[in-house]
Formats: C-alpha cells, structure tokens, sequence
C-alpha cells in the first residue's frame, strides 16, 4: 500500500468512485477602517506587528495576548532583543474611559517576547476592549486594539450561542479567507480553531491546487527546532485576515497533527513529514514551547504539568469538551514515507483490538467524567479528527458477519479507510458510544476537522445494524468543516482547470456511493474550502457550512453550502432548508 496520508485517503475515496463502494466590526483585511473602528489609530504596526489575540473566554476571565518587537533585530526565534516593560488594558469601550482591569507585565526574549496574560475579575456575557503600550525607554508603542467577549456564566438566561468552526490553514495553499468572513461577522461570538493552525512543511513541500502556490511561508525548511516553530508562528500571525480575525474576536483552539509533524502520536510521527532519525521527543517539546507562547490557551509555556485537554462552559447551555487526539495516542497502524514498512500488516485485525487507545487512559477517564458530569443542555465536544466511522462491511449478511468476527477476527465495525481517525481505535470509540448511549440525557455534537471535507454525520448507536437498516437509532450527531486552505479531494486530482468538471462528477459519485455503504453519512462534499457557523439553542444545534470559490485570491467570494441540524433529545443530522441569518449581532 502507498503511504497513506489524509489528503491520499481523500485522492482514494474520490478516485475510485469509490474505494466507498469496496455588518461587519472588520471589513476587508486590506481596508484602513479596519483599524480606526477598534479605536486603534495609535498602533504601532512595528513594535506589534503580530497584532493582538484573545482566547479561552470564561464567564469571569479572558487570555489577552500579543508580541513585542523592541528592536529590529527582535524577530521571532531570534532570542535578541532587551527585556520591555509591557501595560495591559481592559475595558468595556473601546475609547478606554471604563478600565475592568490592568497590569504589567514584562516581555523577553526567554518566550520570544510573547505576552499572555489571563485577565481575570470580568463580568459575564460581556464585550471587553484590549490593548498594550510597550515601553521602550525613550518613546512608548501602543498596539491595535482587541476586542473579545466573555462567557455567559450559570444563572445567565442565555437563549443561543452563535460560533465559527474552521480547521486545516496551510499558510502555501492559498488566502485566509474564511478567517476574514467570520472576523466581519458580528453574529459570531467566537471561533474553534480545530487544529493544523499552522503547518511544518519546507516551502513548496504541500501545496494548493492546480499545484499553485500563491505565497510562501518561513522557515524555508521543514519545522523542527524552537527557532523553527517561533518563525513559523511569526509569518502566520503577520497574515491580515488572520490577524484581523484574533483582534475581532476570542479564539477556543487545540492542535492537531501539523503544528508538530504530520500524523504525530505519543512517542513520534508516521508522516512524510517527519523523518526516520529525527529526534520527536525534542521536535515535541519545541513545537508544544511555540504553541502555548504564541496561542491564547490558558496553558503557560513555563508551567511544568502542560496538557491541552479542558473543558469551557458558557451558561447552563453549552459545555465545549476539548480532548488532545494527538498527545497521548498509539502509533498509527498505517504509517507513510520512511515509516511505512512499520505499519501493521494485520491493520484490519488490529484497528478492532482490546487496548488501542486515542486518548490514553487518563485523558478518556477525565472526558468520561466531562460528559458525565456536564450540566449543561449541550455537550459540544471539540474533536480533531473524524468520529463517525468510514469503513466497509466484509458483508451484510448478518450470520456471515458475526462468523467473520468471531473467527476471523474482522473488526466489528468494518474495514476502515483511514486508521489515523478513530476507526484506527475503534473498541474506545465503541466504550463513548455506549457511555453517550447510557445518558439519555445529554445532547452531544462532535465538531470536527482534520480531513479536508464537509460531512454531516449520525453516530450511530450498532454500526453494523444501522449499515442494514435493523437499528438506525443515533446517539450523537457530527459535523465536520473543510479545510481553511489545505488541499482537498478535488485540489488533489485537478491538476489542471481542463479537469475540473470531470472530477466535479467524480467526487460527487464517490460522495454518493460512500454515504451509500455508510448509511449515516447524511451529506458529503469533497470539494469546497471554507467553515462552520455553528448555533446552539434551546431546542436545537444547527451547523451552516459557508463556502469560497477557491482559495488563490484574496477576494473571492462566500457562499452558503448546505444547513443541518440537531435537535434536542433526538440526535442525528438532519437538513435545513435555510441557514442562520447573519444580520443577527453578539457585538
């Protein structure tokens, strides 16, 4: 078998038609008034430019964050530049008449000059303004200003929360132009980045469709040290619509595979990316140092107990659940590029066996308890990769089927597709879906992201049964978002515009024959770029996925792809006939 990456999964699905059948706050990010709206006419585009970012929002606490750049020379992984006393502000206008809360704080060149500070003593349910004055000795630097929002808290009367969902932002692929649309969203509370933020791949090592690349990124190389990683976060994070977005709004964000090396485990990485000698436990920590100085998580770079997984509550209606699918996994039984002679010959077997694990004992016991214990209408788990199961059925005859698994050993739950998502691990998947099943009543939505594609999704209680149409009850309901920039099905196989309508009538057939043999695969599309809006109400979540024609120019326009939704106390994906209307403001 080849190597077995997310984008060659997607090529194979496609390909063979199936392998299944075997008013804005932030106008333009170019546009002056984007700055002079946020009270911001005083920034100092030098000292912060990487602008500003909020995240983790609580109903009494917010991460302010931003970067200083004292001296020139005081680039990102440079370790140069003097230590620079550093004020923050927090307020509820954005002319700063009304101080919530400040302090100071000092930036250096030990955490890369980052600030991150956890601004507590907040009301709930509350739009703050932010900023920072650097003082640089002779003269001090104020930046842009943030603005960001805190969470409803328990006895808050909260009747919907509105949010953006978006994964996969390869910086070569082409123009963020999701994150401007949900930045110029006023009805967006916030944004759940689901990881691949950034991507370490050398400049022209992954690349859009058509194999255009439209800007490159630094380092030129492939990321593997602290200077690396800080680089790599640097060039993101002086993208405008990138930028624009933090400073809009608060970002809830977890990693995935990429901001370290492609398809990474607990012990390494079964990617092309990484390769046979390189040293994972030191790539690990270097990359895990950039992500907590450099991305508004309530995780300190210094702190020595650093994990990601955590919970955030917003009022007696959502608790977003957040796992790290990455950290504390088993290696993947399909592995690529040097790996792949150490991938299991007997994956099948193996994706079905007592033991494997996604999480790691500790983790899965800490999000049993989350789920258990929630209190909330809806538990929103924020999910990196794929839930729902992509597999084939050996066959569909039931006595065939249970010889089959009880001498052969075939996984109960099919021949999976791609082992790095959970049909990798499959009897832990098995242990939720019974424990959601023994909770009637708990309302649970996966939100997902990682492959590159729009799915909405049951999570079917008896795979099997529901694949034959005896049991077609769901436990929970996925939705999954494309991909901000990352190639897709279709950017893989259109090598060219001549085939675009050709694949078009590919991917819509192999769409088709998958959601056939997977029958609680409800919609598919394999094509487009772009993100979620994501509601949560009382009696129902619904998901819109908002589409762009194609990523290579900065100024192409968003369409609506498809609604579905929810509904409380019957999972399951259904379609809508209309989306959620933007006109509606949080801000």
């Amino acid at each position: 078998m080849a190597t077995l990456t997310r984008r060659r999964v997607l090529q194979g699905m496609a390909a063979t038609g199936g392998v299944a059948a075997a008013g804005s706050l932030l106008p333009a990010a170019q546009a002056a008034p984007a700055r002079t709206v946020l009270g911001a006419e005083n920034w100092d585009p030098e000292v912060f430019a990487h602008s500003v970012a909020s995240g983790d929002p609580t109903a009494s606490a917010v991460i302010i964050w931003t970067r200083v750049t004292p001296t020139k020379d005081a680039q990102p992984g440079s370790g140069k530049g003097p230590d620079v006393p550093v004020t923050w502000e927090v307020a509820t206008d954005p002319e700063f008449q009304d101080v919530a809360a400040s302090g100071k704080v000092t930036a250096s060149a030990e955490f890369d000059h980052t600030v991150k500070v956890d601004a507590t003593g907040l009301g709930s349910a509350t739009t703050y303004f932010y900023r920072f004055t650097a003082d640089l000795g002779q003269r001090k630097a104020t930046s842009r200003v943030g603005r960001t929002r805190t969470a409803p808290g328990s006895g808050d009367d909260v009747s919907a929360i509105r949010f953006g969902v978006c994964s996969c932002s390869n910086y070569e692929a082409g123009f963020f132009r999701s994150y401007r649309d949900m930045a110029e969203r006023d009805d967006l509370e916030f944004v759940l980045h689901l990881g691949d933020y950034t991507y370490e791949y050398e400049t022209g090592g992954y690349t859009g469709v058509y194999g255009q690349q439209p800007r490159t990124v630094e380092p030129a190389h492939v990321t593997q040290t602290l200077a690396d990683f800080r680089i790599r976060q640097g060039c993101y994070r002086k993208d405008a619509d990138l930028a624009d977005l933090h400073a809009a709004k608060p970002m809830v964000c977890v990693w995935d595979d990429h901001e370290f090396a492609d398809n990474n485990w607990r012990e390494g990485a079964t990617g092309e990316s990484f390769k046979k000698g390189d040293d994972y436990p030191a790539l690990k920590a270097a990359a895990s140092r950039a992500y907590f100085e450099w991305m508004p998580v309530r995780v300190r770079p210094e702190a020595r107990a650093q994990h990601l997984y955590r919970t955030l509550q917003y009022g007696p209606l959502m608790e977003i659940i957040i796992p790290d699918l990455r950290s504390y996994r088993d290696a993947q039984l399909i592995q690529s590029g040097d790996h792949l002679l150490d991938s299991d010959p007997d994956f099948i077997r193996a994706a079905g066996r007592e033991g494997r694990t996604m999480m790691g004992r500790s983790q899965f016991e800490w999000f049993s308890n989350a789920i258990k214990s929630s209190t909330a209408k809806w538990q929103v788990i924020a999910n990196e990769v794929m839930f729902a199961p992509m597999t084939l059925p050996a066959t569909l005859d039931p006595k065939l089927h249970d010889w089959l698994v009880e001498k052969i050993g075939l996984p109960e739950q099919g021949i999976p597709l791609n082992p790095d998502q959970w049909d990798g691990y499959m009897v832990e998947r098995q242990k939720i879906i019974d424990m959601i099943a023994g909770l009637p009543d708990k309302n649970v939505v996966f939100l997902t992201g990682d492959i590159h594609s729009s799915w909405a999704n049951d999570i079917p209680r008896d795979i099997f049964g529901y694949r034959t149409g005896q049991n077609t009850k769901a436990v929970a309901t996925e939705f999954v978002t494309p991909s901000v920039t990352a190639k897709s099905a279709f950017d893989s196989l259109a090598v060219s515009r001549a085939f675009d309508a050709a694949t078009r009538q590919l991917l819509y057939t192999g769409e088709n024959l998958l959601s056939g043999v997977n029958r609680w695969f409800k919609w598919i599309n394999f094509t487009d770029h772009g993100y979620m809006a994501v509601e949560v109400g009382q009696k129902a979540t619904q998901c819109d996925w908002h589409y762009v024609d194609h990523v290579l120019a900065k100024d192409t326009p968003f369409r609506l792809g498809n609604s579905f939704r929810a509904e409380v106390g019957s999972p399951g994906a259904r379609s809508v006939g209309a989306g959620l209307n933007r006109a509606q403001r949080v801000y």
